[in-house]
């Protein structure tokens, strides 16, 4: 049965009723939107676990921050660094890279000629992101039912291997999953007094194949939220 429809301007307008929303149909779109978010959330691959802010840290956000990301690997560290600055700064928060100012070994024989450096550049405090642990697992998945074959073997010689010995061998394929569960402490330290302000620990899990600038973006992005969070940036 047509419904009919008056807008505010007084003009009427026929509609048939099978076509307006029922609630059926909203209450589907709100599942649907639930689910939707679950799998959003099953597939985040960095979690904050915890963080502490030191009962003497200043109130309100520090001036600018300088990232130094703890890395050897190639384009580890300015990936990390350029992305941790520049979603700091999303806010309007000042933050830099150190990258092109600072080597890791320069900084570790002169940590208060560093420390001169950064605050020259503006920075009164200083990120450093490192990797604490590293946990590798490798989960094996059967494709196809097991299929245990015996197999018998000759030896030509003479010893504890025996003349015959009987063997099973597993011929199902199966699927092999590596993944590596990464520790990682960012920590947040002021350059004049060298006191940790704030620091968090958070869980990054690598599976193999995945986009790993697609965890990157992820990692740095849970740390800048949780820092803003806590309130030491903006």
């Amino acid at each position: 049965m047509p419904i009919l429809v008056v807008p505010s301007s007084g003009s009427r307008t026929w509609i048939p009723a099978h076509i307006l929303p029922t609630q059926r149909t909203r209450q589907l779109s709100s599942v649907s939107a639930a689910v939707l978010a679950i799998l959003l959330c099953s597939c985040a691959t960095t979690s904050v676990k915890q963080t502490w802010k030191s009962p003497t840290c200043p109130a309100g956000p520090v001036k600018k921050v300088a990232v130094v990301v703890v890395a050897d690997q190639t384009n580890v560290r300015p990936g990390l660094e350029n992305r941790f600055a520049h979603d700091i700064g999303a806010q309007g928060q000042p933050a830099m890279a150190t990258v092109g100012l600072l080597g890791l070994a320069q900084i570790k024989e002169n940590k208060a000629a560093a420390a001169k450096l950064l605050r020259e550049a503006g920075a009164d405090s200083l990120l450093i992101v490192r990797l604490v642990d590293k946990a590798t697992s490798n989960r094996q998945a059967r494709a196809t039912p097991a299929t245990m074959v015996p197999v018998i073997t000759s030896s030509s010689g003479y010893g504890w291997y025996g003349y015959y010995d009987v063997v099973f061998m597993d011929l199902s394929a199966q699927h092999s999953t590596l993944r590596d569960d990464l520790f990682i402490d960012s920590s947040l330290f002021d350059l004049n007094s060298g006191e940790k302000l704030w620091s968090a620990q958070s869980k990054t899990v690598l599976k193999e194949g995945v986009d790993k600038l697609v965890v990157a973006d992820e990692l740095v992005a849970k740390v800048a939220e949780a820092m803003r969070k806590d309130g030491v940036i903006r």
